[in-house]
């Protein structure tokens, strides 16, 4: 299959695990720092947390509000993994498709 522009590349998806004590309540670091709680989903036994209920966050750190139980296994799924950018080749962008684009956001 061909493409259009850069060749599509993956990217990874990230996730961090731990283990409950039944008394930590602070976990990490995180592999990296959430932008916030819309970019993880956590999981604990596979039961979904609710952010800002049953957790914040605090940097790469992810606070619980009551300390997971003991041999439970957290899951933080991290979500948006990244970006590339993508940049059309060379040619493949012709003035007059690129001046049909621009007319939509001209000022009237």
């Amino acid at each position: 299959m061909s493409y259009i522009g850069n060749q599509v590349t993956s990217v990874p998806h990230i996730v961090d695990t731990f283990t409950g004590d039944n008394s930590t309540t602070t976990f990490g670091p995180l592999v990296r720092s959430p932008a916030g709680t819309a970019a993880i989903a956590v999981f604990i036994n596979g039961a979904y947390k609710t952010p800002g209920i049953d957790y914040t966050l605090n940097g790469n750190y992810i606070v619980f509000t009551v300390a997971p139980s003991n041999a439970l296994n957290i899951i933080i799924h991290h979500l948006g993994n990244g970006t590339t950018t993508q940049v059309p080749s060379d040619g493949s962008v012709i003035e007059y498709f690129l001046a049909g684009f621009l007319s939509n956001f001209t000022r009237k």
